[in-house]
């Protein structure tokens, strides 16, 4: 066995969890969830001009509002006073179109994790904080939208146990 092989042999993937609490976001969060918001949109943008804006300070007054809902989930993951992770959820019900279901459904706004912080928990942590509420407030079930491009996301979401059930197209007219 060559020095190579043996090295390759004996090296190990290790996933490193860090220690975090999460916790309902407050309106003096703000400029943290922003800062972790301009992360995904970005990314958002530079990969789908067409359905994303660049982040801007309208973003704020957006966050606030939703801040300020109590029908709305919106949690934070921090690591010694460092906010790494944000997440969005509100339950909604059918009560007007015939043909589906009539029981709560947690539909996932935002999740968002820190680009450095990836891979450690953070999202999976805020995912299962979710879910948790999700079933206290009486969901059935839980759904997010995720795009295309997106692939890490949809596999982490798939991981979770979620499953593919209905694509969105869209087509530019003009």
């Amino acid at each position: 066995m060559t020095l190579s092989q043996a090295l390759s042999s004996s090296i190990r993937i290790i996933r490193v969890e860090i220690q975090m609490k999460i916790r309902r976001a407050l309106s003096q969060d703000i400029d943290a969830l922003l800062n972790l918001h301009h992360q995904i949109g970005k990314f958002h943008f530079e990969n789908a001009p067409d359905a994303f804006v660049e982040p801007s300070a309208a973003e704020r007054e957006f966050f606030l509002r939703a801040l300020s809902d109590e029908s709305r989930l919106f949690l934070l993951a921090e690591t010694q006073d460092e906010v790494v992770g944000f997440i969005t959820a509100a339950i909604t019900q059918n009560q007007t179109i015939p043909f589906l279901v009539k029981y709560p459904i947690c539909r996932i706004g935002t999740i968002v994790v820190d680009q450095s912080k990836r891979s450690k928990g953070v999202g999976t942590q805020l995912m299962s904080a979710c879910q948790s509420w999700a079933f206290e407030s009486g969901a059935k079930q839980m759904r997010l939208e995720v795009i295309s491009f997106n692939q890490g996301a949809q596999q982490f979401y798939v991981n979770l146990g979620f499953e593919n059930t209905s694509h969105i197209m869209s087509k530019q007219l003009g």
